[in-house]
């Protein structure tokens, strides 16, 4: 026991002893031939209750860039109430420098009219659907002849017998409605052929027109071409030898036939033939177009 606490102090003596040494090497300065940098200063934390310095305006910026107008952003062009208003009255100084007759509108209706007028020999001018002067003095000398208001003005008393006269002209003379109808029923029971214009087999216009021939009247091949003739009239106004138009296979007039009076009417249908039906019929009623009055001894139209 002696030996070993002696062994103790001897080895606590020699690691104090190894020891010292070590800790006077740390406690010396180390010592280096290259100059020191000064030590960086670390600068203090904002504090949140030392309010921050406004950061000042760059150079850049002045006061009366600031100061400007929002005006000049460029803003969606909208139109100026005063270039409207210039427009405005420039239409108003042109209309007011034309004339009645040269502000209305091209229409058909007009067109028609200038047509008759020259078929009436009133106006040699070209049909164009709009009023001229040259129109409008034809129209006044078609008005002063018929007894009608003559203001050079085509309303619906003058576009009426206007196209009566000129068909009275230019229509079927002299055969009566009696005498088609009675012709027309000579045909019943002729089969129906399509393109057909004979008495072997008839379509519907072949017919019509055959019909007509017979009683030395001339018509068109086609359905919408007889549809063009004449002056229109309505289911009210009809007379026997009118010619009455539906719509069946074909947009517009594409069937035809002959009015024999009392609702009734002859045609050549694809189903019977030549036969005679009525403008009652569901069939026909649903498919009805207009009529036509192809022959002047039917009389003048009236409202």
């Amino acid at each position: 026991m002696k030996m070993k606490k002696k062994l103790a102090s001897v080895l606590t003596v020699i690691m104090l002893a190894c020891s010292l040494p070590w800790q006077s090497q740390a406690a010396a300065p180390i010592v280096s031939n290259k100059p020191h940098k000064a030590p960086v200063a670390t600068p203090p934390a904002v504090s949140e209750v030392q309010p921050v310095k406004a950061v000042p305006e760059p150079v850049a910026v002045k006061a009366d860039t600031a100061a400007k107008p929002a005006t000049e952003v460029k803003a969606p062009k909208q139109a100026q109430p005063e270039k409207k208003a210039k427009k405005t009255a420039k239409k108003k100084t042109k209309d007011k420098q034309q004339s009645k007759v040269q502000v209305q509108q091209s229409n058909w209706r007009l067109k028609v009219a200038q047509q008759k007028l020259q078929v009436l020999g009133f106006s040699d001018e070209r049909p164009s659907g709009r009023m001229t002067e040259a129109t409008s003095t034809a129209l006044k000398s078609f008005q002063k002849q018929y007894k009608l208001k003559a203001d050079g003005e085509l309303n619906d008393a003058t576009y009426q017998k206007l196209t009566w006269e000129a068909f009275a002209k230019e229509g079927i003379p002299k055969v009566k409605g009696k005498e088609i109808v009675s012709r027309a029923a000579k045909y019943k029971g002729v089969p129906y052929v399509f393109g057909g214009t004979t008495t072997k087999g008839f379509d519907c216009s072949g017919y019509v027109q055959y019909v007509f021939k017979d009683c030395k009247a001339k018509l068109p091949r086609l359905a919408d071409e007889q549809a063009l003739q004449g002056i229109f009239v309505t289911q009210k106004q009809l007379r026997p030898g009118d010619l009455v138009f539906f719509t069946t296979y074909a947009a517009g007039a594409s069937h035809v036939g002959i009015y024999a009076g009392d609702g009734q009417f002859w045609s050549a249908s694809s189903s019977k033939g030549v036969m005679l039906s009525s403008l009652k019929d569901d069939y026909w009623k649903q498919r009805y177009y207009g009529a036509r009055r192809v022959l002047i001894t039917n009389g003048e139209v009236y409202k």
